[in-house]
């Protein structure tokens, strides 16, 4: 890589800026990836940490099943399921209000069939000022928290965690919203989603996701699109110099692979400032915004992204390959 050093050294600073847009797309796609695992977390963690290999919800009118909010599961459909899986567990889901001492707060109403306590999330705990032992309204019951804890999240909203009796008393809802079961047969009106896709019940949560995942593909095809368009113009500026070489006697093979190796100094030199920023950048944000710092994630991205580098430098340095020493000379 003889001559793509001497080239780096004696253009340092068009190299530098290049190098400096790449740094800067690496540190917008890992600070987004963090961001899309934080929300993910926000969003789903309640249902991802649901038991039963099944969840049985309403069937939409598109057939599709209906989100967790919004399903209607009748005591008919769930003697049906429990008659196939005697341990299926019957669960509400509901969003209302938790009150306490004239201050209140929106959390998500879990209502289990197989729980006798009422668990309040650390968070909302500390918010209302409550603990184990404290009396809060739970929408229109009152009730006795009987631990505070790690409830997880279900699309934003703590959840309070309840037995399924109290929370039909504090919701006001008739009817359950899901049954958790190891069989996959839904009854007829029910649809059987499983635990693997669960997510997809809680109520935005793919619109968002697809969004933020569109905004990070954009980030790595800008990225390759900004490294091919750099080193195409480099190219075409230096094919004279690089025709003085080919009549010397170097092969095509080795500007290619210099050429490659060049762009893979810049590649990577961008890439790896800009990850560092990015995870440091992420870290510091963590504690007001919703951030989940995933180390495997984000080199994966990175490493995609230089994997889109090098092939749009490789399409752009394909003039290499072809030039003719006598045409490029007498141009």
């Amino acid at each position: 890589m003889y001559i793509g050093w001497r080239e780096i050294r004696d253009a340092k600073g068009r190299f530098a800026l290049i190098s400096g847009v790449i740094a800067l797309l690496s540190l917008m796609v890992v600070m987004l990836s963090a961001l899309t695992a934080g929300l993910d977390a926000e969003s789903t963690s309640a249902v991802r940490a649901l038991p039963g290999d099944t969840v049985i919800t309403q069937s939409a009118a598109g057939g599709e099943a209906s989100s967790l909010t919004d399903s209607r599961v009748d005591d008919a459909a769930i003697s049906q399921v429990r008659a196939d899986d005697p341990q299926a567990m019957v669960l509400g889901v509901a969003n209302t209000r938790i009150t306490a001492d004239g201050r209140a707060a929106a959390v998500a109403a879990f209502g289990f069939s197989d729980t006798d306590e009422v668990t309040v999330d650390s968070e909302t705990a500390e918010a209302l000022g409550v603990s184990a032992g404290s009396d809060v309204v739970v929408g229109t019951e009152r009730v006795r928290v009987d631990a505070v804890g790690d409830t997880d999240k279900y699309a934003h909203t703590p959840v309070v965690r309840m037995p399924y009796s109290m929370w039909v008393t504090a919701t006001g809802r008739d009817a359950a919203s899901a049954v958790l079961t190891s069989d996959s047969t839904a009854p007829s009106g029910m649809a059987a989603t499983s635990h693997s896709d669960a997510v997809s019940l809680v109520p935005g949560y793919k619109s968002e996701h697809s969004s933020l995942l569109l905004i990070q593909g954009l980030l790595l095809a800008i990225s390759a699109i900004v490294v091919c368009g750099f080193f195409a113009v480099w190219t075409g500026q230096r094919v004279r110099s690089l025709a003085v070489v080919r009549a010397m006697g170097a092969g095509r093979n080795y500007l290619m692979r210099d050429g490659l190796g060049q762009a893979a100094v810049v590649l990577f030199a961008g890439l790896i400032a800009g990850g560092a920023v990015g995870a440091i950048g992420a870290w510091i944000a963590s504690g007001t915004v919703p951030i989940a710092f995933d180390a495997g994630s984000m080199i994966a991205l990175l490493a995609g992204m230089a994997v889109l580098g090098l092939a749009g430098a490789a399409i752009a340095l394909r003039p290499l390959v072809k030039v003719d020493p006598l045409t490029a000379l007498n141009r």
